[in-house]
């Protein structure tokens, strides 16, 4: 048969691990690293600049930020034995003061302008932005026992590690001096699969009448009871709600605040509340995270119970970052698209440099295991420091097509990547034939620019230093599917994927 020619689009749709490989859309892939399926098209990530150093090699376990009243940030980095402001300009010290840390897994809440933080061995602490941290002065309770924190309806609420219980405070009361006392509620009577109490929150629900913010409470085995009232200790006023069952969460962080909305990470995959007031839980995990719950169970199968599950929502980015750890010190990312909807895999240059991360001066921020902290998404090179960077690693594979046969067997010829790229770069690009995975993938290079940048002494007609790269590398493979793969290292300039023009020659049914 005549000499064929088929465009694969590219893969904007992300990641897709449960549909059968042998009827994907051709808009997901198979395997997508450090290329996030944005509007307009896929694009290999920006890369990260060292920050800070605490001046202590040991792991940054928690990172967060704290909004100041006079519209300062500061980044707040703990590790086993200290806690560490770091300012905009890099600069880190250590407020740790005359309080004492011994564990560096530390859940926080903004209340007050202040930031609340506790763990569960140590007192819980209180930072208000200026001096040092402080243990907070509440009484009724033994705060070092605190392990988790939130706010809701100008009251602190705190979580009493091993139990089901939580303790409130008064309103609009900080415990940043004086002696004043929680109050407790305890959901073991509530609660009617056991365990202990996680992860507790407010959520506001939307209906086309009326909007009501509830208080939340999810147990280690999966239960969310949802609230409504002024407070736990109002007998005329709070009142249960609604109950709900997922898959068990996967840590104390395990809860990322969208808007106004709350995702559970939990061993089934990632859980929207919203979607569990729109639908059964069933559903609701299936609503965001479908194409890679696999993924998720499989790393939840490792570390099944962690602070390193958490994530964090970057509004400008138009994206989710969702914190995997890979070993008991290091982690990679499962980042979603809030335009597309799909989800790739961020991997830094070293897992370690991910060990904890959060948003700071609209920007994500990492945390090694190595007392360092690294401004993400900027520049193009990775770990970049005084003295040395590194390039960015980048890869996908796209889902099998049939290229409109599937009866007929193909022979494959050449293949044109169609990129919005600097001229010059090496990557490597090939074909997977009826389902298998190809040995090897061929190096290729994009043929020298023929432009100087603007800006550069003239020596030929100017043009913008990424161009449309469209060249056509021969490939070899026969079969009757073939799926797209590509990768390579990428340094000082950024890439668009737009699409793969496939040539073969078309045999007859086999």
């Amino acid at each position: 048969m005549a000499f064929q020619g088929f465009t694969m689009p590219p893969p904007y749709g992300g990641l897709d691990l449960v549909s059968p490989i042998d009827n994907m859309e051709p808009t997901f892939a198979l395997e997508l690293v450090n290329v996030f399926p944005g509007a307009n098209a896929p694009t290999v990530r920006l890369g990260y600049e060292q920050f800070a150093n605490i001046g202590a090699a040991t792991p940054i376990v928690t990172l967060t930020s704290l909004q100041l009243k006079d519209a300062t940030t500061q980044l707040i980095a703990a590790t086993s034995s200290n806690i560490y402001k770091i300012t905009t300009g890099g600069v880190s010290t250590s407020i740790k003061g005359a309080t004492t840390v011994t564990n560096g897994e530390f859940q926080t809440v903004t209340y007050g302008n202040n930031l609340y933080m506790c763990n569960g061995v140590d007192n819980a602490k209180v930072y208000t932005g200026t001096g040092n941290v402080i243990d907070v002065t509440f009484t009724g309770v033994t705060t070092a026992n605190l392990i988790n924190v939130t706010a809701y309806k100008e009251r602190l609420y705190f979580v009493e590690e091993n139990t089901a219980k939580v303790w409130y405070g008064g309103l609009q009361v900080t415990g940043t001096a004086g002696t004043p006392a929680l109050t407790s509620f305890d959901f073991q009577y509530v609660f009617t699969k056991g365990g202990y109490l996680v992860g507790i929150g407010s959520f506001s629900t939307n209906t086309s009448m009326t909007s009501q913010d509830y208080f939340w409470a999810c147990s280690s085995e999966g239960e969310i009871v949802f609230y409504n009232g002024t407070y736990a200790g109002d007998p005329t006023s709070w009142a249960l709600v609604a109950r709900y069952y997922i898959g068990r969460p996967l840590g104390y962080r395990a809860f990322v605040r969208i808007n106004n909305d709350v995702w559970v990470i939990s061993e089934q995959g990632i859980v929207p509340i919203s979607g569990l007031f729109m639908s059964d839980p069933e559903a609701a995990v299936q609503i965001v995270s479908y194409k890679v719950n696999p993924l998720i169970s499989q790393y939840a199968a490792v570390l099944s119970f962690d602070h390193q599950w958490s994530g964090f929502f970057w509004p400008q980015g138009r994206r989710v970052y969702i914190s995997i750890p890979t070993t008991g010190n290091s982690c990679r990312f499962l980042v979603y698209s809030i335009d597309t909807k799909g989800w790739t895999q961020f991997q830094l240059y070293n897992d370690e440099h991910a060990f904890s991360s959060c948003l700071f001066n609209q920007k994500p921020y990492y945390a090694s295991s190595t007392g360092i902290v690294w401004k993400g998404e900027t520049g193009q090179a990775d770990a970049v420091t005084a003295t040395e960077s590194q390039s960015i690693a980048y890869s996908g594979r796209s889902a099998f097509s049939f290229y409109g046969s599937r009866s007929n067997y193909k022979a494959f010829k050449d293949i044109r990547p169609i990129l919005k790229v600097k001229r010059g770069v090496t990557l490597n690009i090939g074909l997977d034939t009826d389902f298998r995975r190809a040995a090897t993938v061929t190096a290729v290079s994009t043929p020298a620019g023929v432009f100087t940048p603007w800006g550069s002494p003239w020596g030929s007609p100017w043009s913008a230093e990424v161009e449309y790269v469209f060249d056509r590398y021969a490939t070899k493979g026969q079969g009757h599917c073939a799926a797209v793969r590509f990768g390579g290292s990428l340094k000082n300039s950024t890439m668009q994927i737009l699409g793969f023009e496939v040539r073969y020659d078309m045999g007859g049914q086999v």
